[in-house]
């Protein structure tokens, strides 16, 4: 990703409150902090955990993500990207 896209992201609104919510469920469900930088499961997550964040999401941006997408995000920041700013 170039400096523009990070630029661009950064400036979206829609995306900033689709990461905060996203950040807010996953702190809740771990029980710790946490960025959109970090790794779910060096926080801690397992696979109920995600379970459980994929269920909140659906349940509050009526996004649904396949646990096999969830596997394969990096990051927060990609998980949110793969739920686009559809909230």
């Amino acid at each position: 990703m170039g400096v523009d896209e990070v630029a661009v992201e950064a400036d979206d609104p829609a995306l900033d409150d689709v990461g905060d919510r996203l950040l807010s469920i996953v702190c809740t469900r771990l029980n710790t902090s946490c960025t959109l930088d970090d790794n779910f499961f060096a926080l801690g997550g397992g696979s109920l955990d995600a379970l459980e964040v994929l269920a909140r999401i659906r349940e509050e941006f009526g996004v649904r993500i396949r646990l096999r997408e969830f596997f394969k995000a990096e990051t927060l920041r990609d998980l949110r990207d793969r739920m686009g700013s559809t909230a």
